[in-house]
């Protein structure tokens, strides 16, 4: 499974989360990021690129979507972690039948 980074951005334009998900999202609030891109959080996207905005408090309804976001995304690569485990553990048990 592949893991992809993405930025979403509200109504605005604005960035209020910066996730890594399971699979590819298809969505105009949605932007793709690279790895190792710095985090565009409260930065507003326009043609194409991240600009500084004057900071402004992000509303709590925003903020708990940031909050909500992240968690999803930690859940995801937790459950990547475990399939891998999963993945690893069936390896070895076939290979130990195969040895008996």
């Amino acid at each position: 499974m592949i893991i992809l980074r993405y930025a979403q951005i509200d109504k605005n334009n604005i960035c209020i989360a910066d996730s890594f998900l399971s699979g590819e999202v298809k969505k105009e609030n949605m932007i793709p990021l690279t790895e190792n891109e710095p985090s565009p959080l409260q930065k507003k996207y326009v043609n194409g690129r991240w600009e500084e905005v004057e900071k402004i408090s992000m509303p709590y309804v925003e903020s708990n979507t940031e909050i909500m976001m992240q968690a999803i995304a930690d859940i995801e690569l937790s459950n990547l972690e475990a399939a891998q485990e999963r993945q690893l553990l069936a390896q070895q048990l076939a290979d130990l039948e195969l040895s008996i």
